[in-house]
């Protein structure tokens, strides 16, 4: 838990930065969420492993672990959204707007568009906006922790302390 709070922490304060500065519905600066992620949750393996694990770590235990501090993270980050959302309701509507100006540009008709939004429009109430929150963390860390995992995990060497009775046997 402690792990994704840290990581909660960094994106809402990424997301903070990018609302003060206007710049919360750029998509090009939403890309640097991944990257936090990304170095979010191989940093947060890498401390569990070195800390907690004494320096070990196998690949599926690297996986789940990337998996939950996402899931923590994602909690934390729906409150965040939704609370954002309280406070800023233009929020959703600059969304919808976005979403309609995608959907105009795959060539939908007006009446495909707008049965769309209010599809749209249904799925914007708080619960469901944390739930698809913790889903896409989920998933998200899922994604990124298949990647990051390959490099922290690290196996105990069985044989080390045969090899070294090995050795001491050899000297003597």
């Amino acid at each position: 838990m402690t792990y994704g709070i840290y990581l909660a922490v960094a994106l809402i304060l990424y997301n903070v930065v990018l609302y003060v500065l206007g710049e919360s519905m750029n998509q090009t600066l939403g890309l640097v969420t991944w990257v936090i992620m990304a170095v979010g949750i191989y940093l947060c393996q890498k401390s569990y492993r070195d800390t907690e694990l004494g320096g070990y770590i196998d690949y599926s235990k690297a996986l789940g672990f990337g998996v939950a501090i996402m899931l923590f993270a994602g909690v934390l980050n729906a409150l965040y959204s939704v609370i954002l959302m309280k406070v800023d309701p233009s929020l959703m509507e600059q969304i919808r707007i976005m979403q309609e100006e995608a959907l105009m540009q795959q060539g939908l008709s007006d009446d495909q568009i707008e049965a769309a939004g209010e599809m749209m429009n249904k799925f914007q109430s708080p619960l469901l906006i944390v739930i698809s929150s913790l889903f896409t963390f989920a998933f998200i860390g899922f994604i990124i922790s298949l990647v990051t995992s390959i490099f922290i995990k690290r196996k105990a060497d069985e044989n080390a302390f045969d090899e070294a009775m090995g050795e001491v046997k050899s000297e003597e």
